[in-house]
């Protein structure tokens, strides 16, 4: 599977399939490169939360852009003009009769309103949600899985979306859009990392103490080699030291992990 950024994006690999019926609406699948079209978003901020999510009838997540950039908002509004022009091309073959560029136009919904002089744009995009439970993965900085909860208003995002195809209902139609995966940024997230054990490299200061020790005591040939002997004893037992605790650490992350894969059941 691959995740496109929009920056990425080549337009004339967007295909659509025929319209097919589906109950009492007719639906066109669209797919980039003949694979699945998934669309990776900026860095976003939400303008509401998981529990204004919930309480709507819509479940929408609102967003605008962190700074002032209209790169993203300028993607999608290609990508309008494309679905428009494409059910223009194919609108004789679709719905066996020709329909002006016009009318096309009026009946298509875009995804993204207008945006006023000196603002930023905004964005809204569909949760998938059954029985008010979120449908798609909530990832933080570590790739853990996180609650919904953690989503509030001025929390930063980024979007995996899913652009799934065309909706054709009997007054307009729309691109059917809707949030595959989240990454959120949670304050403190990576800031620190803390050792738990004492970690110093200590071994210049232990020469450095040695070499001292030798000189004020004026050891014989004998006691020298005594005393090397125990730092070499004494340096095994420390390198056998370093090794267990750098185990003692690997077992450690092996466990926060499993414990943390086994939370995702």
């Amino acid at each position: 599977m691959s995740i496109l950024k929009h920056d990425e994006l080549d337009f004339k690999k967007i295909n659509y399939n025929k319209p097919e019926k589906q109950g009492i609406i007719y639906y066109s699948s669209i797919n980039y490169d003949n694979k699945p079209f998934y669309l990776q978003t900026p860095k976003m901020s939400c303008k509401n939360g998981f529990q204004d999510v919930l309480d709507s009838k819509n479940s929408l997540l609102y967003l605008e852009p962190i700074n002032m950039d209209y790169s993203f908002y300028d993607s999608l509004l290609t990508l309008d003009e494309k679905n428009v022009k494409n059910t223009f091309d194919n609108n004789k073959e679709w719905f066996g009769k020709n329909i002006p560029l016009e009318i096309i136009d009026n009946m298509y919904k875009r995804n993204n309103k207008p945006v006023k002089k000196d603002s930023k744009p905004n964005f809204s995009f569909k949760i998938p949600l059954m029985k008010q439970k979120v449908q798609c993965q909530i990832y933080d900085q570590k790739r853990i899985c996180v609650d919904f909860e953690k989503i509030q208003e001025n929390t930063e995002v980024v979007l995996i979306l899913h652009v799934k195809g065309l909706k054709f209902l009997k007054q307009h139609y729309y691109c059917d859009i809707y949030i595959s995966q989240i990454k959120v940024f949670l304050d403190g997230g990576n800031k620190y990392s803390i050792l738990d054990n004492y970690a110093f490299n200590d071994r210049e200061e232990e020469e450095d103490e040695l070499k001292s020790l030798e000189k004020e005591l004026m050891l014989d040939v004998d006691f020298v080699q005594g005393f090397q002997k125990e730092k070499e004893e004494k340096e095994k037992i420390q390198n056998e030291l370093r090794t267990a605790k750098e185990q003692f650490d690997n077992y450690k992350n092996a466990i926060e992990d499993l414990e943390s894969r086994l939370s995702k059941f």
